[in-house]
């Protein structure tokens, strides 16, 4: 929606007016705006305007003249109209061949015609042109609010879009991914790796010029827009345009608007995901935690959120560890942010299954992350692991620092055992971070011993055996810091061999043998015997399971 020179040619009040050069390229010469000058061009004439003059300032001197011509073709002008019949009376030929050759339109005007007539005529046009193109801008406004709020796909609002600029457009979302539009996807990428800021002339007539990109490449043109919501990067909006096409106030409202209508719809579909993702967060706890649920309920609610429950699944619990220290290093302000991070991160997670071709169920319980793995008969023991490392090289992304433990497990086949594969995965986690420290990974299968002593430490005359045999041990450890339960467990390891226990200490021989006399009088057994060994080992994996309550353990202290 454009005026162009021979718009203007047209105009009634120039029928007498006489085109003397460039009459090829009038319908391809945008006019802008429309001025009279008479002295020194200099910066005074901008690019796409129509230019009047009577040629006074040139005296009468054609080499004057034509250097004037010059100064205007070069400033960008669409046209330069020539009042002859007083101080021109004829546009010379070295000034028409000049202008043949640029093809640069000049116009000769009768002298009686006035200046503030075609000015008016213009500026008529002008105005008429910009309030078809304000009327226009509105109704597109308009038209991607309804579209908006009626639920159209990005698809749909992007396509109407394309029709109205006539220009192919891309739509990326935050993680580079193309979600819509029909842009040569490879011509915009090439084409991206050259962009640079886009150098408008002068003041920015428009805001989104002093946001937007641009480059060129064999005959294209790409021009690049940020989309963003709350000063937050959500995607990139690119249209990809022959070289010529000129982003005028136009094009450029139409995309402001777009980009508006793109934010508002990610911002939508961002909503509508975290309600999806809190309603499949509370069912999977719920399967997870062994809610009472009828099979029917199962499958009608799993059917509604698009879960497929009816597959195998091995269950992979992770705790995050070290959330107060990153908090402290000030990381982090609040307390509750890798819960708020939550639904991102599992739309990560389901983004990681597409490539691992398996699929995946994902839910949180507070800092605690739940990911049900499909079991496959192609799975192995590394299966696991292998999601385990995609997932904390993403983690580390996303909270650089953040240290995770995991475990795994599965019951049976893993068909329909939510709850009981969510216990051994929970157990084998628990068991492991005592047993092993932090930021480790234990299968459930790897624990048989483990299992057994934890059964084993709920009973109560058990507590009392283990506590009794070992409490003057950990008593001794706190108050000398000489920890003689680690050293009885290398002893016992090592078989009772005193030089490669010490030499796996680093102590002395004699150091060594003054630690393990005094383990025997502390607790009362002699080390050479079979089953005083065997209780004092077996007493202090009991208490390794952090079964035994520490008030039971602070009533031995005080007997």
């Amino acid at each position: 929606m454009y005026l162009n020179v021979q718009d203007i040619a047209q105009l009634s009040i120039l029928k007498p007016a006489t085109v003397k050069t460039g009459r090829d390229v009038l319908d391809q010469r945008t006019v802008e705006w429309v001025s009279v000058i008479e002295g020194p061009v200099e910066n005074f004439v901008r690019e796409n305007e129509f230019v009047l003059t009577t040629g006074i300032g040139c005296r009468e001197d054609p080499e004057v003249l034509l250097e004037f011509v010059k100064d205007v073709y070069k400033s960008g002008a669409s046209a330069l109209a020539i009042a002859t019949g007083r101080h021109v009376f004829d546009i010379p030929e070295p000034i028409l061949r000049f202008a043949e050759e640029k093809k640069f339109i000049m116009i000769d005007i009768p002298w009686d015609i006035r200046f503030a007539d075609i000015i008016q005529e213009v500026m008529v046009k002008l105005n008429h042109l910009k309030q078809e193109e304000l009327n226009a801008s509105k109704d597109i406004h308009q038209t991607l609010i309804d579209m908006i709020l009626a639920g159209d796909t990005l698809d749909k609002l992007i396509g109407y879009i394309e029709a109205e600029l006539r220009q192919p457009l891309l739509v990326l979302n935050k993680r580079g991914d193309p979600v819509a539009g029909s842009a040569d996807i490879g011509r915009v990428f090439t084409l991206s790796k050259q962009l640079t800021a886009y150098q408008a002339e002068g003041e920015p007539p428009h805001p989104l010029e002093g946001k937007m990109r641009s480059a060129r490449l064999e005959g294209e043109q790409l021009f690049h827009f940020p989309i963003q919501t709350n000063g937050m990067h959500e995607g990139d909006l690119f249209m990809l345009t022959p070289e010529d096409f000129q982003c005028g106030p136009l094009p450029l409202t139409i995309i402001e608007y777009t980009i508006i209508a793109i934010a508002l719809w990610f911002s939508r579909n961002h909503v509508l995901k975290e309600a999806e993702y809190n309603r499949k967060n509370e069912f999977l706890l719920d399967l997870a935690k062994g809610k009472s649920l009828s099979d029917g309920y199962k499958s009608f609610r799993a059917d509604s959120l698009h879960m497929d429950i009816h597959r195998p699944y091995e269950c992979i619990v992770g705790y995050m560890e070290n959330e107060g220290a990153l908090m402290e290093q000030g990381t982090h302000a609040k307390p509750v942010w890798v819960e708020k991070m939550m639904p991102s991160i599992q739309e990560e997670l389901v983004h990681l299954s597409t490539g691992f071709h398996r699929r995946m169920l994902v839910a949180n319980d507070g800092r605690m992350l739940i990911i049900y793995l499909e079991h496959t008969e192609r799975s192995t023991s590394d299966t696991a692991n292998q999601l385990i490392d995609l997932v904390e090289r993403r983690f580390h992304q996303l909270i650089p620092g953040a240290i995770f433990s995991w475990g795994i497990g599965k019951h049976n086949d893993g068909f329909m055992c939510f709850s009981q594969s969510f216990e051994r995965a929970k157990a084998a986690l628990d068991m492991g971070r005592k047993q092993r420290g932090i930021g480790q990974r234990f299968h459930f299968e790897e624990t048989r011993m483990n299992r057994l002593l934890l059964n084993l430490s709920l009973n109560e005359e058990v507590q009392d055996v283990a506590i009794s045999t070992i409490a003057p041990l950990l008593d001794y450890d706190r108050k000398r810091e000489m920890d003689l339960i680690h050293t009885f467990t290398i002893y016992n390891k090592n078989g009772g061999n005193v030089s490669q226990t010490a030499r796996e200490l680093k102590l002395h021989r004699q150091s060594l043998l003054y630690r393990l006399r005094k383990i025997e009088s502390l607790t009362g057994l002699t080390l050479i015997d079979p089953d005083a060994l065997f209780l004092l080992e077996f007493s202090i994996k009991i208490w390794s399971t952090g079964r035994i309550p520490e008030e039971k353990l602070e009533r031995f202290r005080n007997k």
